[in-house]
């Protein structure tokens, strides 16, 4: 499955390039979560990161678990959509 995780990020721009660098080194370590990219969409968005999951369960518990270690995370607004191949929800 994979999730994008649209977010308006609150800190300042080196704050965000520790983020990210942070982000790609802990999150490699987490099974059944990987990394896609961090992206600039072109929305209202200031960054998107798509990753590829096992399940939804467990990006949430590795955010948890991040969050945890290195403190909440400095976004003002962010939203989640998840995306699902039709054999894991079959509507045909």
């Amino acid at each position: 499955m994979w999730i994008l995780h649209y977010f308006n990020w609150a800190g300042t721009p080196a704050e965000f390039k520790e983020f990210a660098n942070t982000v790609k080194t802990e999150f490699a370590k987490s099974e059944g979560v990987s990394l896609i990219g961090i992206f600039i969409p072109t929305s209202e968005w200031h960054y998107v990161i798509v990753w590829d999951v096992m399940t939804y369960e467990k990006l949430l518990q590795t955010y948890k678990s991040y969050s945890e270690k290195y403190g909440p995370l400095k976004m003002s607004l962010g939203k989640l959509e998840l995306f699902h191949t039709l054999e894991e929800v079959p509507f045909l």
